[in-house]
């Protein structure tokens, strides 16, 4: 899918969460992207919980879906094979059901590209062996 990127959980918990230190980045991160956001209900529901501290935050993550911001995609009993094939391969970082949903999306859609803050990403490798292109340069969280 082109003009398309993965968004990870870690990018929309500093979105809505002002005293994260990857807000700013992140921030300025979305400014300067004008593709695509897509990513799964996972992910969604993985950043509702870091941001459980705040109803307000959690709602404000899914008015941000609600008016198109970010495509959900969704996941079917088909891809419970490999996501749970991912998650044991990778499981010495370990895979969580969130990043496994992802790479699932990103072969699925051939997505290349992942915004998120979480290095495992550039250790992660699609069947073809190829690892996701970051699009936003903050840095390194995990």
């Amino acid at each position: 899918m082109r003009n398309a990127a993965l968004i990870d959980s870690g990018p929309i918990v500093a979105l809505f969460n002002a005293s994260d230190r990857w807000h700013q980045p992140c921030v300025d991160g979305l400014k300067n992207y004008s593709d695509q956001l897509v990513t799964t209900w996972p992910v969604i529901a993985e950043a509702a919980h870091l941001l459980s501290f705040a109803i307000a935050a959690q709602t404000a993550v899914l008015d941000w879906v609600e008016r198109g911001g970010l495509r959900v995609e969704h996941l079917v009993v088909e891809d419970v094979a490999y996501i749970k094939a991912r998650m044991k391969k990778y499981s010495d970082l370990p895979m969580d059901l969130a990043d496994a949903s992802l790479m699932c999306i990103a072969e699925r859609l051939e997505i290349n590209g992942i915004m998120t803050i979480d290095r495992d990403f550039s250790i992660y490798r699609t069947l073809k062996g190829k690892p996701l292109t970051g699009v936003l340069k903050t840095g390194k969280r995990r």
